[in-house]
């Protein structure tokens, strides 16, 4: 079905990113963590240059719509590990899933992947809440429990899609479904749970979690008409 030639799992790795740890423990045999230094980030690019058509690749950590972050232990986020420029070159003709925030934008500029999928804003601290509350009008309630609720059921529902696709369970093209579906039930198991007062604003999160995620299969790049 899917038949990858290879299977790579980057975790960009700094004191923010530790909560993806549980991925090491679940695809011990794709995972490859770095850290800020050069020569763990060119080790991660070799082992992406490395990968021949079509692999699978994922990658863990911070992002923006311009690009995906390198480790950064001051939490700056100011140096990318690939931007759209070597998106489309270490991406071209694999198939791609970055659980990172705005890597939904960030995969509607890079055209060269197979399939790609990317996410939205990704509120995954107290941190991140409160730089979302200072920026947006409209404010979110959560604890520092929901919060890490929040991150539990996205990870355990990634890990599970993964396992689909290593298995060839499912195509990846027909995740997008699956994270649908699963998060819906999770939405519901909260919503039904009468004695959790936030549960509103918890089922909320994952909703928009859901709705925020874009799939693309690729379009290949306009011809130059200069």
């Amino acid at each position: 079905m899917n038949n990858y030639n290879g299977i790579l799992i980057l975790h960009a790795v700094d004191n923010s990113t530790m909560f993806l740890n549980g991925f090491k423990k679940e695809f011990s045999d794709y995972y490859f963590s770095f850290d800020s230094t050069k020569e763990s980030i060119l080790k991660a690019k070799n082992l992406l240059g490395d990968l021949n058509p079509k692999s699978l690749i994922i990658y863990l950590g911070h992002g923006s719509s311009s690009g995906l972050f390198e480790p950064d232990e001051n939490h700056l986020y100011e140096n990318y590990f690939l931007d759209i420029t070597w998106g489309n070159h270490y991406f071209e003709e694999h198939d791609v899933l970055l659980l990172s925030c705005k890597s939904n934008d960030f995969i509607s500029k890079v055209y060269t992947p197979n399939f790609s999928l990317g996410f939205g804003n990704i509120i995954s601290s107290e941190e991140e809440l409160k730089i979302h509350n200072k920026k947006n009008d409209i404010k979110k309630n959560l604890s520092v429990e929901e919060i890490n609720t929040f991150n539990r059921i996205y990870i355990e529902i990634s890990m599970k899609i993964i396992k689909y696709l290593i298995n060839n369970i499912t195509s990846f093209d027909n995740i997008p479904k699956y994270f649908s579906f699963l998060i819906n039930q999770e939405i519901n198991n909260i919503l039904l749970n009468k004695e959790n007062e936030n549960r509103v604003e918890l089922s909320r999160i994952l909703f928009e979690f859901r709705n925020e995620i874009l799939f693309k299969k690729n379009v290949q790049k306009p011809l130059d008409k200069s």
